[in-house]
């Protein structure tokens, strides 16, 4: 009981200490987390999308253990509020040939999807979905098939979906030949509707190259293009954002033969995806956070998987400048750094985000709002005395060099990650694993934030959570 009260003690010192931060700034408003999936099994990895015509519209989704086995989907309009059930039918249809009925079949022809990302049209009428789907036995088919509403979510294309991951050569899809696309990551720029979907190809232990591929005509054909090159190797965790312009911007993290995400670089398109120019490095990292055991683990505390570094753009259009989000280990504890970026590529500005003294902070995520705030969500075990989970906002109206943050988890409400997770075949019945991403989008009024939460009955019962964050 001393133990747990002196928790508390020290999480309401740190949330003090960053109120005084910012003491003549106005409190930041958070609206009650909502629990979204609202079932008994495992949801991680959780983008969201506003509806910019409608923001009361959102989407969001996760790798689903239910049943299907594929990409859960959930739908509001009212804010947030109020959501589309997961159970029996809250999955995007045309990826597994499942249902969350065992007597029932899917319209897909894959065992299993995952990795989910979503965006919307400029207009709002088309909300875009890729789910990474794949089969369990050889061959080992993969593919990146993109689904499509025009309801806000509530309904889905259940068959005809669009295979974006398509390469020239027998087989050159199947995961058993070395072409494994993962960590798809979906943009469509706001005016002119252009997509951008990027992935890495994990190709064996000496490459992975980078590919973005770019549609504008809403998701019928796509122009594929290899990024990376030569001794550009071991790359991952590519995202790519535009500037008002329709420039494009590229960013991943690179593991310089081996390592974990040691370097950062950038690429840009001037042609909406056509051709990329040749990649720079603006960042090299002391010690990132790898949370992937058993191959890493570099935090305290038990282990599990999580997303740990991995850069996180947003392009702030107010000052026409790429920011990224990274973490990164620089002392006794991970901390949230920012990179600017000017259109050219070349580094401005390097900015440490404040607090995190007593606890490790990673899992970043950064969007931009259309007036150029930024906001940022990560998971921060500052709050526990580097025990638990727990999410942080952070805002910033001056470009990054000053930033406001609050707890958007109550307070000592957090959990260990180390002790849920997703179902498992292991001795403990379980695999700790709390996704590779968390959500973030924004307008100029709020910021959304999807994230991984836990609910009864432990150790399986990972929920997508929402809540919204008002500066």
């Amino acid at each position: 009981m001393r133990h747990r009260t002196l928790l508390v003690v020290a999480a309401l010192a740190v949330g003090a200490a960053l109120a005084t931060t910012a003491a003549a700034a106005p409190p930041i408003a958070v609206s009650p987390v909502v629990d979204v999936s609202r079932d008994q099994l495992s949801q991680n990895e959780t983008p969201i999308a506003i509806n910019p015509v409608n923001t009361a519209n959102m989407i969001t989704g996760a790798n689903d253990w239910n049943y299907n086995d594929g990409c859960a989907v959930n739908a509001t309009r009212d804010g947030g509020k109020t959501w589309t059930p997961t159970l029996p039918n809250g999955f995007v249809p045309g990826v597994t040939s499942f249902t969350n009925d065992p007597d029932v079949a899917g319209t897909g022809a894959y065992d299993a999807g995952g990795d989910p990302t979503i965006a919307f049209s400029p207009d709002g009428k088309i909300a875009y979905f890729v789910c990474q789907a794949f089969d369990f036995t050889s061959p080992f088919d993969i593919a990146l098939l993109l689904n499509r509403s025009t309801d806000g979510g509530v309904t889905w294309q259940t068959g005809g979906l669009v295979q974006v991951s398509t390469f020239n050569g027998n087989g050159t899809t199947t995961g058993s030949n070395g072409k494994f696309p993962d960590h798809e990551n979906l943009y469509v720029d706001p005016v002119n509707g252009t997509l951008y979907l990027a992935w890495a190809e994990f190709s064996g232990n000496t490459h992975s190259p980078v590919y973005v591929a770019s549609s504008r005509d809403q998701g019928d054909t796509w122009t594929l293009n290899k990024v990376t090159s030569g001794n550009v190797r071991n790359n991952q965790d590519q995202r790519v954002v535009t500037d008002a312009a329709g420039n494009a911007y590229l960013v991943f993290d690179n593991g310089v033969q081996g390592g974990k995400g040691t370097v950062l670089y950038a690429s840009k398109s001037t042609d909406r995806g056509l051709h990329w120019s040749t990649p720079v490095q603006f960042a090299s990292l002391t010690n990132p956070v790898c949370v992937f055991p058993p191959y890493c683990f570099n935090i305290a505390g038990g282990q599990f998987r999580a997303g740990g570094t991995y850069p996180a753009p947003a392009f702030d259009r107010a000052r026409n400048r790429l920011d990224v989000l990274i973490s990164d280990i620089r002392g006794p504890y991970a901390q949230m750094f920012l990179y600017t970026l000017r259109p050219d590529l070349t580094l401005e500005s390097t900015t440490t985000l404040p607090g995190g003294a007593g606890g490790d902070r990673f899992m970043g995520e950064l969007s931009a709002a259309p007036n150029g705030r930024l906001d940022a969500s990560f998971w921060d075990r500052s709050y526990s005395g580097n025990r638990l989970v727990d999410l942080t906002y952070a805002t910033s109206s001056d470009g990054g060099q000053t930033w406001r943050q609050t707890n958007v988890t109550p307070l000592a409400t957090g959990y260990d990650p180390s002790q849920w997770g997703v179902p498992s075949g292991n001795a403990q019945g379980f695999r700790p694993f709390i996704g590779d991403y968390n959500g973030i989008a924004s307008t100029n009024a709020f910021a959304a934030m999807t994230w991984t939460g836990v609910a009864p009955p432990q150790p399986l019962n990972l929920e997508i959570d929402f809540a919204t964050a008002t500066p």
